[in-house]
């Protein structure tokens, strides 16, 4: 299962949807383009060390890696950027590079940002599309 910046998040507030879906990952994904996402933030906010350390024990943990990007996710990034432009849908770069690394290694991809609804008929039910609680 795939974790993209907005679950993270959500799971440090606690967020019972990022939760119970969690219950059924086996491990758990994190793209680079997140981990870039979340320092982002950690660097514009004032816990930044903090933020840091919970993330460094997040990533420690055995059944949590963290994926890369691959020819085969540039393949993806092209497909998904297309697809999404033929439905009128622009996202940023870091959301179609996360949705890539989700169709690249057939993950579930969880999320609380609506603008991942575009891939909904092409991810199905590997688009975990959450509420904010």
């Amino acid at each position: 299962m795939i974790l993209d910046t907005t679950a993270y998040s959500a799971l440090l507030r606690d967020h019972t949807g990022v939760a119970t879906a969690l219950q059924t990952a086996q491990a758990l994904v994190m793209p680079l383009p997140v981990i870039g996402e979340l320092r982002y933030g950690f660097a514009k906010g004032s816990r930044q060390q903090e933020n840091e350390r919970k993330l460094t024990r997040f990533l420690a943990q055995p059944h949590v890696s963290v994926a890369g990007l691959t020819m085969s996710t540039t393949e993806q990034f092209a497909e998904l950027f297309v697809y999404a432009q033929r439905r009128g849908k622009a996202l940023s770069h870091n959301d179609l590079w996360i949705a890539a690394v989700a169709q690249e290694i057939d993950e579930r991809l969880v999320t609380l940002d609506n603008d991942f609804a575009v891939f909904a008929p092409l991810m199905e039910e590997r688009l975990v599309l959450l509420k904010p609680e």
